[in-house]
């Protein structure tokens, strides 16, 4: 039997319950994901600040999202890896908005040419991109070391033992922040002042005092923070040190920003970030989240010397800075002379700038508002990164290392292989004018008849596909005055011709390959996989993502021709083999033969081809020709096309020991080399048919001359057909769309050269099958 009072006890207890439940489907819960904000803490109560913890997992109300506010986010990105890693970052931030973007990326010369164009073409509405030179930020002077050399000799004493600076305050007195005003008047006191180097005060605010005295030496106050002088073991290198400088660097008038690394994966809207600033006291300028692991604590092995931190310390992958205080509270003077201290004792930094900011977070924990740390959880080595959340779904940010990692592997292989393209969505509910190229295009399209015919051939060639250039690690080549790249364009089916082709060619390389984002990274993997292929470093590999149903032949040449970096280009086709001294040849023609300023050339390569599959490779031209001569190799496509290459008779190539001329002829479509100002090709020219051959009548019309060299081959492979020729020869609709192109093509050409495009259009109407 139950006492009196149990059950009026069981009644209130369900009377709470229910009241709780009530409160949590109105205000705590987050319907979008299915779990209570601040949930993601599983093991332990960081709110009680136990342990040295920095609350980071305290998760305040949720702000309303900021609906069409203007968003901005920066990244540091150098090179053609960290250039990857942060399309990644930018697909899983593009999948999830609702808002406008505008990214702040702070590059070096290599990852602004790349980030440059892909976002030329990516053309996502309302994203705008800002680039800033990392070269500017990092080359600063103000080095520990240099003030030590150039301070005069009486202010030596000042560093080895006693000093008089009371003078520098005559030479510059600059206004001093009213968190230095306690160390103005500790080393300006009066009209002199001594201190001993080992004095704590002195130790502690050193780097004031090397500002003063540079003034000597200097008719101006010192540089805007820079970081070259840092000491730094991270592998990033100076460019780890870049976000110290972004209130410095970024735009004055911008107040707010989302600081993030490359290796970054967002899992939600990007918006509910930059809500959180709505958490910031007055004083509170820095966003950051828990260090996950004990690296700050100093334990991790015998003689472990970390920079000094708040508990575990903050991890600087995800930051949110409020870019208007910090410049107000004097951020440059502050991370600078906390720096300095630092190095006084230590010799370099560990984990770059984090190291710098949880120094300087140490010394002021009022700058900090930590954050939920779901927004920054970190799957490294040493990571305590399963207290912060209990199921994969309350992940907001990931790595890619983790005791769950193939759940983090998938989510992250998600964005990495997620087909850009579907990005290029119109934010409903905000509208952004798109940018004026974006817009022309657009127009274009909306004027093409769905029912025409020719639909797709006008389609594609209006298309602007995205281009990933220097997809891989690359060393431009040193310069030379007569320097060939081979250019040439492939796609998926054309990979395993690749190695063969580094084998015969040993000089630099230009290649664009029509990929899909999936394919790209079958691609990266490929050329990992290959001996041959990753031990070189003179091939440029340009990724053309794939979009539209037929092949751009055209616009891949020219976006492999625009990134040739060598004065002469050898406009081949990736199923050609060059002769193993094709390289070297050339170079030789070339110099021989004064092209350049003195004489407008194009170097005919003359073509052979091969029907077997296994091949003996002849070395010389006595080889070859005594492979023609046994029918085991033939002049290309004689059989099929021989008005394609019959214009460099071969016959007098037998006989021939110097270079000779020969003249333009209709559908004349030879593998040449030209100077890299070269016009480029025609991209009305898609999929199959006359691609070469107008760009051969765009040469001739501009008066280059034909040379025949006398020495010089290439053979082509066999291979299955592709899917275009397959459709060229089995639709009549598909011949007709390619000779309206041709039609567009020669009209053009009188247009531009007037009376002497009439022989163009004479053999035009000669009746003849297609290339």
């Amino acid at each position: 039997m139950l006492p009196r009072g149990r059950p009026r006890a069981l009644g209130a207890a369900a009377l709470l319950l229910l009241l709780l439940l009530i409160g949590f489907f109105l205000f705590g819960g987050d319907v979008e994901y299915g779990r209570p904000r601040g949930a993601a803490a599983v093991d332990g109560d960081p709110s009680a600040d136990r342990g040295g913890r920095n609350r980071s997992d305290c998760v305040p109300p949720r702000p309303p999202l900021p609906k069409c506010e203007l968003l901005h986010v920066a990244i540091v990105c150098a090179g053609h890896n960290s250039s990857r890693d942060l399309v990644t970052l930018v697909k899983s931030v593009l999948f999830y908005r609702k808002n406008p973007l505008h990214f702040h990326l702070v590059t070096d010369a290599m990852a602004r040419n790349i980030l440059e164009m892909l976002f030329h073409t990516w053309m996502v509405p309302a994203v705008r991109v800002s680039f800033y030179d990392a070269e500017e930020l990092k080359a600063g002077a103000l080095a520990l070391l240099h003030f030590f050399l150039a301070v005069p000799s009486p202010f030596l004493l000042g560093v080895r033992g006693w000093g008089r600076v009371g003078e520098v305050r005559a030479a510059w007195d600059p206004p001093v922040p009213s968190h230095l005003q306690k160390l103005k008047s500790l080393i300006l006191p009066g009209a002199y002042a001594f201190f001993p180097l080992c004095h704590p005060e002195y130790v502690r605010h050193s780097y004031a005092l090397l500002c003063q005295v540079h003034a000597l030496s200097s008719p101006t106050p010192p540089q805007q923070p820079q970081v070259s002088w840092i000491p730094n073991k991270h592998y990033s290198g100076l460019y780890g040190l870049m976000k110290l400088v972004l209130p410095a660097a970024l735009p004055p008038e911008l107040a707010r920003v989302i600081v993030l690394d490359t290796d970054v994966t967002f899992a939600s809207d990007i918006a509910e970030l930059w809500a959180l600033f709505a958490h910031f006291s007055d004083e509170q300028v820095i966003g950051l989240v828990e260090n996950q692991s004990d690296w700050y604590l100093g334990n991790l092995w015998r003689n472990h010397r970390p920079w000094p931190a708040l508990g575990r310390g903050f991890n600087t992958g995800v930051i949110l800075l409020r870019l208007d205080r910090l410049r107000q509270a004097g951020w440059g003077q502050m991370w600078k002379l906390t720096a300095t201290r630092e190095l006084l004792t230590l010799p370099a930094t560990s984990l770059a700038d984090q190291d710098i900011f949880n120094a300087v977070i140490k010394e002021h924990p009022g700058l900090v508002q930590p954050l939920p740390c779901v927004w920054n959880v970190q799957l490294s080595d040493h990571t305590l990164a399963e207290r912060c959340y209990s199921e994969a779904s309350d992940l907001k940010k990931l790595r890619v290392k983790n005791k769950h990692v193939e759940y983090f592997r998938n989510l992250y292989l998600t964005f990495l292989e997620y087909d850009g393209n579907l990005l290029r969505r119109e934010l409903f509910g905000c509208p952004s004018p798109p940018a004026a190229e974006a817009e022309q295009v657009q127009r274009a399209l909306a004027q093409l008849d769905e029912e025409d015919a020719c639909f797709e051939f006008r389609q594609q060639r209006l298309t602007v596909h995205r281009v990933h250039v220097t997809f891989l690690p690359h060393e431009p080549p040193p310069p030379r005055p007569h320097d060939v790249t081979l250019v040439a364009q492939l796609s998926m089916d054309r990979l395993q011709m690749l190695e063969a082709l580094c084998r015969h060619w040993p000089g630099p390389m230009s290649l664009a390959l029509y990929l899909t984002d999936a394919e790209a990274q079958q691609f990266l993997r490929f050329v990992e996989a290959s001996a041959v292929l990753s031990a070189r470093q003179n091939v440029a590999y340009h990724v053309v993502y794939r979009e539209g149903p037929l092949y751009p032949v055209n616009q891949l040449r020219n976006v492999a021709l625009a990134q040739a970096l060598t004065p002469y280009v050898f406009l081949s086709d990736i199923d050609f083999l060059p002769a193993y001294s094709l390289y070297d040849d050339l170079r030789a023609s070339i110099e021989q033969l004064k092209l350049g300023s003195e004489r407008r050339a194009a170097l005919v390569v003359p073509a052979f081809e091969t029907l077997h599959y296994r091949f003996s490779f002849p070395s010389s031209k006595a080889e070859v020709l005594a492979l023609l001569d046994s029918g085991l190799l033939y002049t290309f496509r004689y059989h099929e096309w021989p008005q394609g290459h019959a214009p460099t008779d071969y016959a007098r190539w037998r006989e021939a020991q110097t270079p000779y001329r020969v003249q333009w002829a209709a559908d004349y479509e030879p593998y040449v080399v030209v100077p890299r100002d070269c016009p480029r090709y025609d991209p009305r020219f898609v999929g199959f048919g006359w691609n070469k051959v107008a760009h051969i009548v765009e040469l001739d019309a501009q008066e280059y001359e034909l040379l025949v060299l006398p020495e010089a081959f290439t053979i082509h492979l066999p291979h299955g057909p592709s899917l275009d020729i397959s459709r060229f020869r089995s639709s009549p609709t598909y011949r007709d769309c390619l000779q309206a192109v041709k039609d567009e093509f020669h009209q053009d050409l009188s247009r531009r050269y007037g009376a002497a495009a009439l022989k163009y259009l004479t053999a035009l109407r000669q009746p003849r099958s297609p290339a």
